[in-house]
């Protein structure tokens, strides 16, 4: 299966581009002008402050549109107050500054030191079961690598309970099931969100054999195809324990990262899970702790840490601890 998209040939993760000013940013947006730039400028050098502080302090601007500013500035896409149409649960894009995003940032970072975006390019988001938190996971990885600048593909591979199309309000008519069947090219199966490096691929029209399908070595090469167009694909996968489909995404993909809710996902659960993985001879660059999980319907927003261990130096691990205190 050939992939027609032009390959991505850079080899860092950061997209360089230059920068402008905030106060440019601001008149283009139409929420300065040219001499309400001017004075706050005078302002801000009299009393010695920040190009914010002034702004607002002049009256001219609120303190959100100084936030959306610098979130431009830096290349941080994000939603304002009461718009809705992404999910909560993406809180990189509509919390960007938060202390829950820094944490993301955090892992995000320590994802790129394990190889991911150099020898590491696709990535299984796996859980036992469902209500885990690894669609919230997927989602927020995928937005904070885009943010970085890095070209970032999110592709959801739940043929059974797909939900990537509903948090980025995307329509699944079409999407990777298409591609695998040759009823669509990868043009008319991407759709992109607000940040202009994340590419999302909904899962598509259910098929009445998931497995199978993703058994074809169409869906082998189509996936190998892709790699090769992107710095990271991030893959929200379905449950691991409830079908054999995760085992052949994580199969499929350079590595794998398991997802675990906090108070609810049993140990045994877990260890079935990595027996499967390690009998498959599958690559698990780390584990993740939700705290939140089935048990409170709210947003999944507290990632509590993130282990980044080689699989051997997980023996020493207490598991019993983290999975049910």
């Amino acid at each position: 299966m050939r992939v027609t998209m032009r390959k991505n040939n850079s080899r860092s993760l950061v997209r360089k581009e230059e920068t402008k000013d905030i106060g440019t940013i601001l008149i283009e947006a139409g929420k300065l002008t040219p001499s309400e730039l001017e004075k706050i400028i005078e302002f801000q050098k009299r009393y010695n402050l920040l190009f914010g502080e002034a702004a607002v302090k002049l009256h001219f601007l609120k303190e959100e549109d100084v936030t959306w500013a610098l979130a431009v500035q830096f290349s941080y896409p994000y939603l304002k107050k009461g718009e809705n149409t992404i999910s909560k649960e993406v809180i990189a894009i509509h919390e960007p500054f938060s202390p829950q995003v820094e944490t993301i940032r955090t892992i995000r970072s320590e994802m790129v030191l394990s190889g991911v975006g150099s020898k590491i390019k696709t990535i299984a988001v796996i859980s036992p079961d469902d209500g885990e938190g690894k669609t919230f996971v997927s989602s927020n990885l995928a937005a904070v690598f885009a943010q970085l600048g890095s070209k970032t593909m999110l592709m959801d591979i739940n043929f059974r309970r797909p939900r990537i199309h509903e948090i980025f309000n995307l329509r699944n008519n079409c999407g990777l099931s298409s591609l695998i069947i040759r009823r669509a090219d990868l043009s008319q199966a991407v759709q992109f969100r607000l940040i202009p490096s994340l590419h999302i691929m909904p899962s598509g029209p259910k098929p009445p054999n998931p497995v199978e399908l993703l058994g074809w070595q169409e869906t082998r090469e189509l996936i190998s195809s892709i790699k090769n167009l992107y710095d990271v694909v991030i893959i929200d996968t379905p449950s691991f324990l409830k079908s054999g489909d995760a085992l052949l995404i994580s199969n499929l993909s350079d590595a794998v990262i398991i997802v675990v809710a906090k108070g609810y996902t049993k140990v045994d659960s877990f260890g079935q899970v990595k027996k499967q993985l390690d009998s498959s001879g599958v690559r698990i660059i780390g584990s993740l702790i939700n705290e939140t999980g089935k048990k409170d319907k709210k947003i999944v927003n507290g990632l509590s840490s993130w282990q980044v261990k080689r699989l051997l130096r997980w023996r020493g691990f207490k598991r019993q601890r983290w999975l049910s205190s």
